[in-house]
């Protein structure tokens, strides 16, 4: 009998801790967000008891009536058609559950904190951000995001969601939320929203069966654009997390998306090459901005201008997002309004100026940060001293500075037109005990 199975008392059965672990092993693998047979979604209660086409996927209080014990139930249960069916043991527990109510206990952990994160060593940092007009400069962490004081970079606040791994951060165009994009890979995705100020988590809404990637606020901060490993771009509502637009026509993963300035369009980038501009009321994919002949490993649009800047993996590309002219060339790069220097190794991130007078990015050599013209095209600085990968870049309210961080741990802030560290930290407290085991482990014989 599972460890799970065994019980000490009469307590009801937890949906969160018993039924989940069951519903993971034998049923997510087909019935999961962006790969729901039958229409059938096993990965949250509101999920199950809404059910497929055939119907709710359970009667509370009546397991005989409900679809979800037809189903695993039975000398030869129809479910699941692959992966490990349920024993007499779980069926029983499953049985006893709905028979007790369904109580949905997930609701006091979905979108409330875990228990604070301890850190071994300092994490790898994959997204930072300044708040536009807060004192607030945000650094992902492990499943967390870290809060410090823009000005003095004191530690603040740590906003610790359900989330186990995070992928991208962006602040409201007004400061006060923070839209965070990430998931539980192989699991879920997530975005979560927060309210900065007080350090709370107002919404968390799950999507596709992933992490997401490159979240974006609309002007009017009333939704939130993402891309996901399942091919897709989406906007969700941010009060609500209704789905306004779900556009399926890329073939590899979608890295970011963007608002365009009316808020009606999108543009998505994507490892399958290609920048793409939809309609977001329709759905309609109105034109494949560039020539499609470099991987897109993330964008970025102007503050100002409907252009997207993007990073591949040969240079930074800038586009303007507009329909091309009837009957081009496609091998014409028509849209590309200019390009800035190769990268061997290509880009790992990218940032605006918030004037967009300057653009800033990332990648090989490792380590090695550039800011431009955005204009003219010419390097006016060059930040070295980093060690690994910068997965991350972040330009200050008033453009002077420029924040870093990546594989190392580190986050760095230049005066980036002098060339000229002002600080650098870790952004966790490293815990004593594990430092203290690998200090003795580095003096064994």
């Amino acid at each position: 009998m599972s460890p799970c199975l065994i019980r000490a008392d009469a307590k009801p059965v937890s949906f969160q801790s018993e039924v989940v672990p069951l519903l993971q092993k034998s049923c997510w693998g087909c019935h999961r967000p962006g790969k729901e047979k039958g229409g059938i979604d096993l990965t949250s209660f509101s999920a199950l008891v809404k059910g497929g086409k055939h119907g709710p996927g359970l009667q509370v209080g009546h397991p005989d009536q409900s679809r979800l014990m037809e189903e695993i139930s039975g000398p030869e249960p129809s479910m699941p058609k692959e992966g490990e069916r349920f024993s007499a043991q779980e069926v029983a527990l499953i049985q006893r559950w709905i028979k007790e109510g369904a109580l949905d206990d997930t609701s006091v952990s979905i979108g409330r904190a875990r228990s604070m994160p301890v850190y071994k060593a300092a994490p790898i940092i994959p997204s930072i951000a300044f708040s536009p007009v807060g004192p607030w400069l945000a650094v992902a962490g492990r499943g967390e995001v870290l809060l410090f004081n823009a000005t003095n970079f004191l530690p603040t606040a740590r906003l610790v969601g359900e989330a186990g791994r995070i992928e991208s951060i962006r602040f409201s165009p007004d400061g006060r939320r923070l839209a965070v994009a990430g998931g539980q890979p192989g699991q879920w995705g997530e975005i979560q929203i927060w309210d900065v100020a007080a350090g709370s988590q107002l919404h968390a809404y799950r999507s596709t069966f992933d992490s997401v990637y490159g979240a974006d606020w609309s002007s009017d901060q009333t939704r939130i654009a993402f891309g996901a490993s399942d091919r897709t771009s989406r906007v969700i509502e941010v009060e609500t997390g209704h789905e306004v637009l779900k556009f399926d026509q890329h073939t590899d993963w979608v890295f970011g998306a963007a608002f365009l300035r009316d808020g009606q369009r999108l543009v998505s980038g994507s490892r399958d090459k290609s920048l793409k501009m939809i309609d977001i009321s329709s759905g309609k994919l109105l034109e494949t901005i560039n020539r499609e002949s470099e991987t897109i490993r993330c964008l970025v649009r102007h503050p100002f201008e409907d252009w997207v800047l993007i990073g591949t993996d040969v240079r930074p590309r800038l586009y303007k997002a507009e329909v091309k002219k009837e009957h081009s060339d496609p091998n014409d790069d028509s849209n590309q309004l200019r390009e800035f220097e190769h990268f061997d190794g290509g880009i790992n991130a990218l940032a605006f100026s918030p004037d967009g007078k300057c653009m800033a990015s990332s990648g090989s050599p490792a380590g090695e940060v550039r800011v431009y013209d955005a204009v003219s095209t010419s390097r006016k600085a060059t930040l070295r001293g980093h060690r690994g990968v910068v997965f991350s870049l972040a330009f200050s309210p008033d453009g002077s500075q420029l924040a870093t961080a990546g594989f190392e741990g580190i986050v760095r802030v230049f005066d980036w037109a002098g060339e000229r560290l002002v600080t650098n930290f870790v952004p966790v407290e490293i815990s004593a005990v594990d430092s203290m085991a690998q200090a003795r482990k580095a003096h064994e014989p």
